[in-house]
C-alpha cells in the first residue's frame, strides 16, 4: 500500500498544469507613448498661447488683464494695454486712444497759443451767463438756502392767517403742527357737527392731499383730525437775499425779540443756537419755546414775516397743555464771517 502511494504522488508531481502567458513589457514602447503624450501637450499649449496672442493683438488687453502682462510680450505680439501706454512717454509711442504723444502734445500746444491769443472780449463772449440762471427751481427741495428763509417766512404767514380766519369761534385744537415747506396736521373739537364740517371743507379747499381718518366708534361727531399740504402761493423767493454776517446774528436776534416783546409772546431758547459749519456759510438754529395764546402768536407770526429779519421759521407745534397753549418754534439762520 505504501508503495502504491508513493507512485501516485510521483505521477500527480509529473503533470503539467495550465499555466496563463506572462505579457511583458516593453521599455521603448513606454518611452515612445510618453514622448507622443509629452508632443502631444505642448503642440495643444502652443496652439492655446497663439490663439491667446491673437486674440489680445486684436481686441486689446482685457481689462481683467490690464497691467499683469509682461511689456515685451505685449510689444511683440503688438497688443494694446492702456494702462502701461499712460505709463510709457517714449518718443513715438502710440497710446490707446490712437495717434502718437507727440502730436497729441503739439495738438494740445496749439490750443493753447490759440487760447493766449484770444482778446479778453473773445473770451467773455464764449461764456454764456445765463446757464447759472436759467436752471429753474420748482421744488422747495431744490432751492437756495436764501430761497427756502424767504419761502418759509411766506409759508408760515399765510398758514397762520387762514388759521386765524378759517377757524369757528366754537373750534378748538390740541395739537396744531405746521412745518417746512408746507405741512400740516391737526387735531381738534367743534362745539358743533356744522362748525366741523364748515372747518373741515375750508381747509380742504386750500390743501392738496387732504386727508381725514375715519372717526372711531366712541369718537364724539364733532371731532377734528386732518394733515395735508397747505397752498402756498405767490411767494418771493428774493424777499431775503443776504447771508447774515457773523457781526449782525446779535442784531437779527434783538429785531426778532422786539417782535415778539411787542405782541406780549415771551420767547425762551434764542440764546443757545446750535451751529452746524458748511465750510462756506453756518447754519444756526434755534429751539424756541413759549407759552403765548394762539391770538398773540399769530400777530407775532405776521409781524415776523412782514419784517426784513434774515431768519427763517422751519416749524410751529402748538400744543394744549392743560388749559394753556404750549408752543416750540425752530428757527434758522444762514451765517458767513
Amino acid at each position: 500500500m505504501i508503495h502504491l502511494n508513493l507512485i501516485d504522488a510521483a505521477e500527480r508531481l509529473t503533470v503539467v498544469e495550465t499555466v496563463a502567458p506572462v505579457n511583458v513589457t516593453s521599455i521603448k514602447e513606454l518611452q515612445k507613448k510618453s514622448r507622443k503624450k509629452a508632443l502631444a501637450v505642448v503642440l495643444a499649449a502652443m496652439l492655446v498661447f497663439a490663439a491667446f496672442s491673437g486674440f489680445l493683438s486684436i481686441a486689446g488687453v482685457p481689462a481683467q488683464l490690464q497691467g499683469l502682462l509682461p511689456t515685451p510680450y505685449l510689444e511683440l505680439i503688438g497688443a494694446d494695454d492702456p494702462t502701461r501706454s499712460a505709463l510709457t512717454m517714449g518718443a513715438g509711442q502710440r497710446t490707446s486712444a490712437g495717434g502718437s504723444l507727440e502730436a497729441q502734445a503739439a495738438a494740445a500746444n496749439a490750443v493753447l497759443m490759440q487760447r493766449d491769443a484770444m482778446t479778453v472780449k473773445q473770451i467773455v463772449g464764449e461764456i454764456n451767463p445765463q446757464v447759472l440762471f436759467n436752471n429753474k427751481r420748482t421744488e422747495y427741495a431744490s432751492y437756495l438756502p436764501l430761497e427756502k428763509i424767504s419761502y418759509q417766512k411766506a409759508s408760515v404767514g399765510q398758514f397762520m392767517a387762514f388759521m386765524n380766519t378759517a377757524t369757528p369761534d366754537d373750534v378748538g385744537f390740541s395739537d396744531c403742527i405746521y412745518q417746512a415747506p408746507n405741512f400740516y396736521y391737526l387735531r381738534g373739537v367743534a362745539a358743533k357737527p356744522t362748525s366741523q364740517r364748515s372747518f373741515l371743507e375750508r381747509i380742504k379747499m386750500v390743501s392738496s392731499d387732504f386727508r381725514t381718518p375715519p372717526l372711531p366708534e366712541n369718537a364724539p361727531a364733532t371731532d377734528i383730525t386732518a394733515f395735508g399740504l397747505f397752498n402756498v402761493t405767490n411767494v418771493n423767493l428774493g424777499a431775503v437775499n443776504a447771508f447774515v454776517p457773523v457781526s449782525a446774528v446779535a442784531e437779527e436776534i434783538k429785531a426778532l425779540k422786539s417782535f415778539a416783546t411787542a405782541n406780549k409772546v415771551q420767547l425762551a431758547g434764542l440764546d443757545k443756537p446750535q451751529v452746524e459749519d458748511y465750510g462756506v456759510y453756518k447754519r444756526f438754529t434755534y429751539k424756541v419755546t413759549t407759552s403765548a395764546d394762539f391770538s398773540d402768536l399769530q400777530a407775532f407770526v405776521g409781524a415776523y414775516v412782514s419784517s426784513p429779519v434774515r431768519v427763517g421759521l422751519q416749524s410751529i407745534e402748538m400744543k394744549l397743555a392743560k388749559k394753556d397753549l404750549f408752543s416750540t418754534i425752530h428757527f434758522e439762520m444762514f451765517v458767513v464771517k
